[in-house]
This record gives C-alpha cells, structure tokens and sequence, in this order.
C-alpha cells in the first residue's frame, strides 16, 4: 500500500516514538539505534513490517512502499559497509534538513534586503547553503559508492560461478567424447569389454586435446577404473 505526504495528527504521532529522530510530511528520520535494530531483526528472518510494529509503528499509517524503500536501502548501506553505513545515513538526513533551513533563512533575508540584491548577510547565508549542499552530495555519493561497490561483489560472484559452470560444461564434453570411444570401440568387439589399456589411451588422447578440461578423476570415474592404472600407464 502506497502512501503520500504525512498529515499533522501522523507527524504528532510519530514524534513521540523514541525510535523517530525527526519528521516532515514527506520524510521520517529514524534514529541510528532503530536501524540497528531492524538489521538485527531482519537478519534473524523477521519480515520488515513485523518489526516496524515491534517498534511501536503503526504499519498502516506508514505504507508499506514506505517501509519497503527503507528496508532496500538499509540493506544495500549494511551489505557494503555494515552498521556504521547507517550511522552515515542519519548524517546525511540532518545535513539536508540544515540545507533546507539555510534555504529558508536565504528567502528572508533577501525578502529584507528587496530587489536591489544581497547584501553581505545575504552572502554569507549563499556559501553556507553552497557548503550544505556540497556536503549533502557527498552523503550521497557515499551511499551510491556502498551501492556500486554491493553490485561488483555480486557481480564477481556470478562471474566465478559462470566460469565454473562453464568449465564443467566442457568437462562434460570430453567425457561425452571418450565414452563415445569406448561405445564404439565396444561395438567393434562384442566377445569381451575393451582392455584397460585401451581405456587408458583413451584418456590419454582426452588430456593431450584438451589439457584444460580432460578431468582425469572424472574420466576414470565414468569409466569405472582407477586414476592410479592410468597414471602408471602412462609413466610405463
């Protein structure tokens, strides 16, 4: 369920939650230790609207996107950078709300000092917001960095795991290849099973094409003979 802008009787409520550090009609600050909290719930298998309710929110009032967003971002800062990533996230919440407070005091002082431009006090409310602003992007930065740095670690993992899977493929191949050897050869003499020895060469052909991914355990394993018969074929 989907939710707006927070009326005056919702923002009353939510400040009395010790877990709200501030609240505006589109945003809920909520404190260093609730995040912690929450990771540490979610961890253990909780469902993010269970323990919002353990808190003491009423899940309904919040909205679910709401709730939703939260845990997404949460969990992306504690994955790259663990609790002290949410600690930043407070951070940077405040520093937005001092950037919008410097814009406000911008707007009276230039209201005071008419349309014949700003004064010195004017100024220096100027470069205050330049700096506020200057430090709420490098906030974001930091989070967009956790981020990024979360998505190449996955996608490192996917990586290993697609060379991995890839390789068995081809290890697969040869297999398929010896043992359509061993079929035919097999053909070719029904009276009896062809001799390790020509097992042996079989495999050894395997290695020599394809050195790479002839696994040789593997390859005496479908065959059913000993990866030591084989190493001591070759060294005679």
């Amino acid at each position: 369920m989907a939710r707006g802008m927070l009326s005056s009787a919702e923002m009353d409520v939510l400040k009395k939650n010790p877990y709200v550090a501030d609240v505006s009609r589109q945003r809920i600050l909520y404190t260093y230790e609730f995040k912690c909290f929450f990771m540490e719930q979610y961890l253990a298998g909780k469902r993010p609207v269970d323990i919002f309710r353990q808190a003491g929110f009423d899940v309904p009032m919040l909205g679910e996107k709401r709730i939703e967003r939260a845990t997404a971002r949460w969990r992306a800062m504690y994955a790259a950078n663990g609790m002290e990533a949410l600690k930043g996230a407070v951070k940077a919440n405040v520093k937005k709300k001092a950037v919008a407070r410097t814009k406000t005091m911008k707007t009276q002082v230039a209201d005071e000092a008419g349309n014949g431009g700003c004064n010195k006090e004017c100024d220096k409310h100027a470069q205050q917001d330049v700096a506020a602003k200057l430090e709420e992007l490098l906030a974001d930065f930091e989070l967009y960095e956790s981020r990024v740095r979360q998505l190449e670690k996955v996608t490192m993992e996917l990586t290993d795991r697609m060379k991995l899977l890839e390789k068995r493929a081809n290890e697969l191949l040869v297999e398929k290849e010896v043992l359509r050897k061993v079929s035919r050869a097999s053909r070719m003499d029904k009276a009896s099973r062809p001799r390790n020895a020509v097992l042996y060469q079989f495999i050894r052909e395997a290695v020599e094409a394809c050195p790479e991914y002839a696994n040789v355990k593997r390859l005496c394993e479908a065959l059913n003979i000993s990866a030591s018969g084989y190493y001591a074929y070759c060294k005679s």
